[in-house]
């Protein structure tokens, strides 16, 4: 997490707004530290130098002048094998990791990762080195059940790139 922080100054339901001191952007995740728990939230309105944030569990007990962690990061999903057959919540936690942390009534505060990154995968190259790619051209797969999913060169990489090393197929 960054060092940017912040106050609550009000509370209206699941609608917190944050007066912060550094920077903050639009859909950045944050956490409103309430009684030793973090409840993981994200900025919808910035006005100034106060942020309004949707707090994504139960607001009870946020009281004004608890504080704020910015993290820095933007709300998003892992994408990868292992997302199908399993069932999650809003934010991506996967409810039967939850339940085996916290029993059928899950506490605030409880987050998993959205993939078991402990699960080995078969992965088959299908660039080899010296390829010239660019984002959105894939450099190998990875089956999952009756799919077969494409490793992505990330979208955000602009230009042509020349493939340097690449996995051997393996898991």
């Amino acid at each position: 997490m960054t060092a940017n922080k912040g106050k609550v100054v009000s509370i209206n339901g699941n609608l917190v707004s944050v007066r912060f001191e550094n920077n903050v952007s639009m859909n950045e995740i944050c956490y409103v530290n309430v009684d030793g728990t973090k409840l993981k939230s994200e900025v919808i309105r910035i006005r100034g130098n106060i942020a309004q944030i949707q707090v994504y569990e139960m607001t009870g007990g946020i009281k004004c002048g608890d504080e704020v962690d910015f993290t820095g990061e933007m709300l998003s999903a892992q994408l990868g094998p292992g997302l199908l057959g399993q069932i999650y919540d809003g934010l991506q936690n996967p409810l039967p990791v939850l339940a085996e942390q916290a029993g059928w009534f899950l506490e605030r505060g409880n987050y998993a990762d959205g993939l078991d990154s402990g699960k080995k995968w078969e992965f088959t190259p299908t660039a080899k080195v010296g390829d010239t790619l660019r984002a959105g051209e894939y450099i190998g797969t990875v089956p999952e059940g009756p799919f077969t999913h494409k490793i992505f060169i990330p979208f955000n990489l602009l230009g042509i790139y020349t493939l340097k090393s690449v996995a051997e197929k393996g898991e």
